[in-house]
């Protein structure tokens, strides 16, 4: 038995001593970004597989640094000083098809996936051409534009608990999606490493029409600049109905209501706010719901641009925006 508990013991170490060989100290996460803007982290993985994240898990418990994981960096503002403790990012990118449905390792690219479904004939995911990012970040934040969003198209997800260390499958209902949200971000214990879609087969044409109308809104309504997308959540009609109702009925008038939802870019745009700028950081005059960095913008110069919006928005208008960006490492 106690030669049993030291063998167990050795190969513990041996994993430890291989993980911590892949481990990147000190590493900047700013090009891991479509922002380009954050500190290193103390410690880096990319975890290739489902055992380096299992031992990955165990050497930071066992050292007792925080952990967090990185997706795509489409979405995220990074502190300037970094993160202290261990960041994985999940690198697998396999994907398959079987009938309508695509299984994708949450590392995998939503690019990857449009041109994949768009091979086979699948149709779902033509309106995520052109957005950055990984399937996994897309489900985690219930990814979405032009009225359509991720929460449609999953079928069943496979996460990593690393309180138990167990992987465990949860149906489309289990995961509590609603506007760019789900169970996983309530759920800090909980990591996507996988995920399945059901997309339904359609002409080739048809489908190369949609992606090529939603790439054109794309590139004349959106700035080219390194930004991080939205960076605040649309409102509901009810909601802006109920804390201003006469700049509900505007928004009714202008015709700009999309399935009960108001662009926040909008009424960031009645403030006039495009071109407003702190540092380096900088509303776009091109889309006023993006921020971008115009070159060596900090994480501070964001920050505080998105707090003078919520301010301005806040005072005038009585609205209380909501940043749909994560926040990393503050």
């Amino acid at each position: 038995m106690a030669l049993r508990t030291n063998i167990i013991a050795l190969d513990f170490r041996i994993k430890f001593m291989l993980i911590e060989d892949k481990l990147k100290k000190n590493f900047i996460l700013a090009k891991l970004t479509t922002f380009k803007i954050g500190g290193p982290a103390k410690f880096f993985l990319e975890a290739n597989d489902k055992e380096e994240l299992r031992q990955a898990v165990g050497w930071a418990k066992k050292r007792g640094e925080p952990l967090f994981f990185l997706a795509g960096g489409s979405n995220i503002l990074i502190n300037d000083q970094g993160v202290a403790g261990l960041v994985i990012k999940l690198s697998a990118e396999n994907l398959s098809i079987k009938d309508n449905n695509v299984i994708s390792k949450a590392g995998a690219s939503l690019s990857q996936l449009v041109k994949l479904a768009n091979k086979y004939n699948l149709s779902g995911l033509e309106w995520a051409v052109g957005i950055p990012g990984t399937i996994g970040g897309a489900v985690y934040g219930n990814a979405g534009a032009f009225g359509q969003e991720m929460s449609a198209l999953v079928k069943n997800i496979e996460a990593y608990d690393i309180d138990k260390d167990s992987f465990i499958n949860f149906t489309n209902q289990q995961c509590q999606f609603s506007y760019r949200n789900s169970m996983f971000k309530q759920k800090k214990n909980l990591i996507i490493t996988a995920v399945e879609l059901e997309l339904k087969s359609d002409s080739a044409d048809k489908i190369k029409e949609r992606i090529n109308e939603y790439s054109r809104y794309r590139m004349n309504a959106q700035p080219p600049e390194y930004s991080a997308g939205s960076v605040f959540k649309n409102l509901t009609l009810t909601y802006l109905k109920s804390v201003n109702s006469s700049l509900a009925e505007q928004a009714e008038q202008a015709g700009i209501v999309k399935g009960d939802k108001v662009a926040a870019g909008w009424l960031i745009d009645k403030l006039d706010f495009k071109g407003q700028q702190i540092g380096r950081a900088k509303v776009s005059e091109k889309h006023a719901n993006f921020i971008i960095n115009l070159g060596q913008a900090s994480a501070d110069d964001v920050v505080q641009l998105i707090s003078l919006i919520k301010q301005q928005i806040r005072n005038k208008f009585k609205v209380q925006l909501e940043e749909e960006i994560q926040y990393f490492g503050f």
